[in-house]
């Protein structure tokens, strides 16, 4: 399947103009306007010009690719907006206006500038491609705002300039052009955001050819779409209140978790005592052992990459084993799985109607993506199926039970076989986001009816699985550059909605320096949630005895602001406000934060401006208002940009004046000691 080719427009029209206009008053807040043209309809739906519901075709949407929502409520934005709706006899545009400044609308005005005539799509906000049954959304974003979300990726933190579809890859090195999760949500500080309720994959160019002209081509002339306005956290609150808030996780979560590709992983009971004994030794705290698949019976990495939901009982003895033994240390236990299996295995087998199969009741095989001869013939759980999803959960929550684990790894997700269809007659490169979303949603009930808590650790995913904390940014590499790309994937997924999102600290892929994995270390402990992962160790005794005790040292301040992590990550929930955020959204109107991508707040009160490159020193810009440094206590006013040099055991961190940050002293072996 090429997605580019797919998203080709070969012939654009125009609707032409508006043959009739109705409008229907539906509640006290809401009007309806109904447009109609030669072969569409057009209807709004408009709330107190707070929040416009746009449907083309609304009676022909397939409901099957729709994402269950609730309406959005309206903010109390003290914000002056006006809408200019389209007319009778005239082409179809929106027009809004945030105090007199126009912050959506056409292009161009005109058909021809000069003597030079222009495409429809730059002067009317509809065009389709009855060819390829596509529709473009056209309009103008002025250049001096920035553009947010998508969901994570890895593209700079302001979208401007920059295209990206919403199609799920196995993303492995963190191509920015692709993404692990499609999230069909942006927001701008121009005043409002843009949500697509669809499962389709959608394009979303932010300006790649004209600057301020965004298009977004979304494949089916029948949709729907909302404009929210506000500011950035009011645009944010409405969507959470669309699509449901994050639930918070099990404050245990928020510990050290430890784990290994499976290539090197702990292959016996033995070898995670090793680890567990030299962290005691070493007065490191800890929380979670994640396994990779090296767990499963018969595993080869790099080659299976298939889950049996088999325990090899010839390395670990019974089922239950690792995780009793964790437990009786005050650990946790996750466990690695995926949504492909070997057709050879007796769980396909068992299961045949809850595999993905093709228009003529086929089973489809998984992609061989990396071409690897040895790889055996794959095929994926149906997540489009209730009764499918349901034995998933039941998969799952039997794994939890019988192991004594407390969290699932719901690894890849992402390789739909395009040649697939659902019960609807989607295909499978329709049906990418709606699987993943469901992956990790089936998996998270799971955990949760055998434990009374849900949490995974996923990949793949859309809209809905921001529900299910925790999503991580997939395999980075072990590069600055690569710590700098999954930092962008965090600070963009936060403020799509997935509120829980991390990275594996030091990098997936290859083997970071010393300085690399520390400074990695210093950034890991001030996200939501702090792994230890790779293809390589990422123990800091392999690092030598100056990188141990930096490791110790950022470690312990991890645990120590537990206290300070768990209120006011609760707060923050309830709020609708991501725990890590970029700094431009609390500082919407501060022009130079509009790029800034490299700080971030942690909680209410804490900025970090972490250290990204090889040099011990930074420039860090500090917004309005009075910060304290967080070890020598000096106070800056803002806004100013400083220069300040730390050593590898310390990350730049600054306290909003008057805060309160509970500070826990001692000696810690897990989150339950603080």
């Amino acid at each position: 399947f090429d997605v580019e080719s797919f998203f080709n427009i070969e012939k654009n029209e125009s609707l032409g103009p508006i043959i009739e206009l109705k409008e229907t008053k539906l509640k006290n807040t809401i009007t309806k306007y109904s447009y109609s043209f030669k072969n569409n309809k057009i209807d709004i739906e408009n709330n107190t010009n707070k929040i416009l519901k746009v449907s083309l075709n609304e009676e022909k949407i397939k409901k099957s690719l729709l994402i269950e929502h609730k309406n959005p409520k309206v903010s109390d934005s003290i914000s002056k907006f006006t809408i200019e709706f389209p007319t009778k006899n005239y082409l179809f545009n929106i027009k809004i206006k945030k105090e007199d400044k126009n912050i959506l609308s056409p292009y161009t005005e005109e058909a021809d500038i000069g003597f030079i005539p222009l495409g429809t799509e730059l002067y009317e906000m509809f065009t389709v491609d009855y060819n390829k049954n596509s529709t473009i959304l056209s309009f103008r974003i002025p250049t001096d705002f920035g553009i947010y979300g998508l969901g994570e990726n890895f593209l700079p933190l302001n979208k401007r300039g920059r295209t990206l579809v919403t199609f799920p890859f196995d993303n492995y090195f963190l191509n920015v052009n692709n993404v692990y999760k499609g999230i069909p949500f942006f927001m701008t500080n121009a005043g409002y955001g843009i949500i697509f309720p669809h499962y389709y994959p959608i394009k979303f160019d932010f300006g790649s050819n004209f600057d301020g002209l965004v298009q977004i081509t979304v494949p089916t002339t029948a949709f729907e779409f909302y404009i929210i306005l506000g500011d950035l956290k009011e645009i944010l609150n409405s969507y959470m209140e669309m699509f449901g808030k994050p639930k918070t996780p099990p404050d245990w979560s928020y510990g050290l978790w430890l784990s290994r590709w499976a290539g090197i992983g702990y292959k016996n009971l033995n070898e995670v005592k090793e680890v567990l004994k030299k962290f005691e030794e070493e007065d490191l705290p800890l929380d979670v052992i994640s396994m990779d698949p090296q767990w499963l019976d018969g595993y080869i990495p790099g080659i299976t990459q298939a889950c049996s939901f088999k325990w090899d009982l010839k390395n670990f003895k019974e089922e239950n084993a690792l995780g009793k033994m964790l437990h009786s240390k005050g650990k946790k236990l996750c466990l690695w799985i995926n949504p492909y299996i070997d057709i050879s295995d007796k769980l396909f087998l068992n299961n045949k109607d809850c595999f993905l199969h093709d228009k003529n009741n086929n089973i489809v095989e998984v992609p061989n993506v990396d071409k690897n001869p040895l790889k055996p013939v794959r095929a994926m759980w149906d997540f489009t199926k209730d009764t499918c999803r349901e034995k998933y959960s039941e998969l799952v929550s039997n794994l939890m039970k019988k192991s004594e684990a407390d969290a699932v790894m719901t690894d890849f997700g992402e390789n739909v076989p395009p040649e697939c269809v659902d019960n609807e007659s989607n295909p499978g490169y329709f049906l990418r986001n709606k699987i993943g979303d469901f992956y990790q949603i089936s998996a998270y009930k799971g955990v949760e009816n055998a434990n009374g808590e849900g949490l995974i650790w996923g990949r793949s995913g859309s809209i809905l699985s921001h529900n299910c904390p925790v999503q991580w940014g997939g395999d980075s590499s072990s590069t600055w550059e690569g710590m700098k790309t999954a930092l962008r994937g965090v600070l963009s997924a936060v403020i799509s909605g997935h509120f829980f999102s991390t990275f594996d600290t030091g990098g997936f892929a290859g083997k970071p320096s010393k300085k690399l994995y520390i400074r990695w270390v210093a950034l890991g402990a001030m996200m939501t949630h702090f792994k230890l992962h790779g293809t390589t160790p990422r123990e800091p005794w392999y690092y030598g005895n100056d990188i141990l005790n930096a490791f110790r040292t950022l470690v312990n301040l991890r645990y120590s602001l537990l206290i300070y992590i768990n209120i006011s990550f609760k707060r923050c929930i309830n709020k609708s406000i991501p725990p890590v955020r970029p700094l431009i959204f609390d500082y919407p109107e501060d022009p130079v934060l509009i790029n800034l991508e490299d700080e971030f707040m942690f909680g209410e009160s804490l900025l970090v401006a972490p250290i990204l490159n090889e040099d011990d020193k930074r420039k860090i810009y500090l917004p309005k208002g009075t910060w304290v440094e967080f070890y020598d206590k000096k106070i800056y006013k803002g806004p100013i940009w400083i220069e300040s040099k730390y050593e590898i055991s310390k990350i730049p961190i600054f306290v909003k004046k008057n805060a309160t940050i509970p500070i826990i002293k001692g000696n810690f072996r897990n989150a339950d000691d603080a």
